[in-house]
C-alpha cells in the first residue's frame, strides 16, 4: 500500500510540475497575443535580456515591461502564432510570429528553471523583411 501511495504522489507531483512549467511559457504567449506587456513579463524574475530590433540589453522586469509596452503602443498587435515550441534540460523555448500594424516580427522566448519555476531569460523581437 505504501508503494502505491508513494507512486501516486510522485506521479501527481510530476504532472503538476509539468503543468506549471507549461503555464509559464503559455502566459508569455498569451500576453503576446493580446499585446499585454504586463502579462508578457509576469514570469520574469529579476533581470533578463530583451532585444527589440537592434536595441539589446539586460533590463529589470519593470524596465522591460515599459519598453515592451512602448513597442506595443507603436505597433498595435494583431496576433501571435507559435511556430515552434520545445524544451531542453535547462528550460523551455518558443519561436513565433508577432503580427502588428508595423510589420511582422519573429519572436524568440527563452525560459529557464529558477527557484522551482520557469522564468524569462531572453526575449527577442526581430523584424521579418
Amino acid at each position: 500500500m505504501k508503494k502505491i501511495l508513494h507512486f501516486l504522489f510522485v506521479a501527481s507531483t510530476m504532472f503538476i510540475t509539468s503543468t506549471v512549467c507549461a503555464q509559464s511559457i503559455d502566459g508569455v504567449v498569451a500576453g503576446l497575443k493580446k499585446g499585454d506587456a504586463v502579462q508578457v513579463v509576469s514570469n520574469a524574475n529579476g533581470n533578463f535580456s530583451l532585444a527589440i530590433l537592434d536595441k539589446k540589453n539586460t533590463y529589470s522586469k519593470d524596465q522591460a515591461q515599459q519598453i515592451i509596452k512602448d513597442f506595443f503602443g507603436k505597433n498595435s498587435v494583431k496576433g501571435f502564432d507559435v511556430k515552434h515550441k520545445g524544451s531542453s534540460p535547462s528550460g523551455q523555448y518558443a519561436i513565433g510570429t508577432l503580427v502588428t500594424s508595423g510589420g511582422n516580427y519573429r519572436v524568440n522566448i527563452f525560459m529557464k528553471k529558477e527557484g522551482g519555476r520557469e522564468v524569462i531569460k531572453e526575449l527577442r523581437f526581430q523584424l521579418i523583411e
